[in-house]
């Protein structure tokens, strides 16, 4: 099938520089999904017949690198963004049950630990989660192929579909589980019945998965722009008392309401350019509300500050986010700007907060809370969006210089 889409030109040019290299490469994921939905993508990930070494040859090895034990894939670097690029793959011919160290039980039966068997882009297609995740288009010639034969339907009528067996499909990888909600929240998806009811029944399989993997899906979900959406739909399908327990306890409280009220606002203010896609931002802003209720107050009213007021913080911010480990910048940033909040609304030592560290992130925090619930027309006015620090070079000290010998 042909269909025009609009491709940036650096991924036009890798897939160029990769089919005269004489391999056959495709975009693939998410960003056909969201450039057949008239969105731009976040992010391109290409799929090729060219070994992951292949692929290092055609683009050198300053601007690639090879990583991944369970799926050895390539990243490109082109300036600040990364490029996948992963080779065709055929379905493992072996899985095995193995004692998950995590719980000391065995895992599924069926379970992946080891998916490095290349194949052609068909069976590449056929050995994907979902149908519509299993569409391959060329810029060059504006081809798009859907192996499975629903792909391009589905998306038309927002379809989550497991291709083939769909409990064998989550039993073969738990994060599965995860993937099928993220689309049915982002994109206001639904799914099939089939696909569905293994959903249900596979669910608790989700323990299984790598906390590595879930907590890098997490810190997607947070940096992206949909998360006041995708975290709901964990809820409604029981998938968020495994994924976030903290939350999903307090899922029915006004903490929670106002929290997703401000992921929204958030996520707005990203969309439009107006906020950079700070991870540690998005986290500060979920875990807002909670600490606000530790401290007995009211839906958009900050705690006083005191001096037991950081440890609480901190507290409150790992217990939202069990049982995910967040790398230490991300809880130090995000416990820094919480911190800043109360002097930020109260204080009008402006010169001296705006050099701060961390300031600007604060800033956005606090700019999140008034568009939300404050609507103050002086905030914005009165906090610079940079910090007005004036960098002086230092003075050479001359009766310190050392003395020639």
């Amino acid at each position: 099938m042909t269909i025009k889409l609009t491709v940036a030109p650096h991924i036009r040019d890798i897939i160029r520089r990769l089919t005269e290299a004489g391999y056959e490469a495709y975009i693939v994921g998410g960003a056909i999904r969201d450039l057949m939905m008239g969105r731009a993508p976040k992010d391109y990930d290409i799929s090729t017949s060219a070994r992951p070494e292949q692929v290092k040859e055609v683009f050198g090895r300053k601007r690639t690198m090879i990583i991944g034990k369970r799926f050895r894939l390539v990243h490109l670097y082109h300036g600040n963004e990364i490029i996948e690029i992963s080779t065709f793959r055929q379905a493992p011919e072996e899985t095995g049950r193995i004692t998950d160290k995590q719980f000391g039980k065995p895992t599924p039966e069926n379970m992946i630990f080891s998916d490095n068997e290349y194949g052609t882009a068909e069976e590449d297609g056929w050995r994907r989660d979902f149908t519509v995740n299993a569409l391959f288009y060329n810029p060059l010639n504006d081809e798009i192929k859907d192996f499975t034969g629903h792909g391009i339907e589905d998306m038309k009528n927002g379809t989550v579909r497991a291709i083939g067996n769909a409990a064998l499909r989550f039993e073969e990888d738990p994060v599965r589980l995860l993937r099928a909600l993220k689309l049915v929240g982002q994109y206001s998806f639904h799914m099939d019945q089939d696909t569905e009811e293994a959903l249900f029944r596979q669910m608790p399989l989700i323990v299984h998965a790598s906390p590595s993997r879930l907590t890098l899906e997490l810190e997607k979900i947070m940096k992206g722009i949909y998360s006041h959406a995708i975290l709901p739909a964990f809820h409604r399908y029981g998938l968020l008392r495994y994924f976030l327990p903290y939350v999903d306890e307090n899922w029915d409280t006004p903490a929670t309401e106002y929290a997703m009220r401000l992921l929204a606002g958030r996520n707005k203010r990203v969309a439009e350019g107006q906020f950079r896609d700070s991870i540690s931002v998005a986290i500060a802003t979920l875990a807002l509300p909670y600490i606000e209720r530790r401290f007995c107050c009211e839906t958009g009213a900050l705690w006083p500050y005191e001096p037991r007021t950081l440890g609480i913080i901190y507290q409150v911010l790992n217990e939202a986010f069990q049982p995910h480990h967040l790398i230490k910048r991300l809880s130090m940033s995000a416990d820094r700007m919480l911190q800043l909040q109360t002097a930020l609304v109260n204080s009008n030592k402006v010169g001296k907060i705006t050099g701060l560290q961390g300031y600007t992130h604060a800033r956005e925090l606090m700019m999140i809370q008034n568009i939300v619930e404050w609507h103050s027309p002086t905030l914005e006015k009165l906090w610079p969006p940079e910090p007005a620090i004036e960098f002086k070079p230092k003075k050479r000290n001359r009766d310190n210089r050392r003395p020639r010998r």
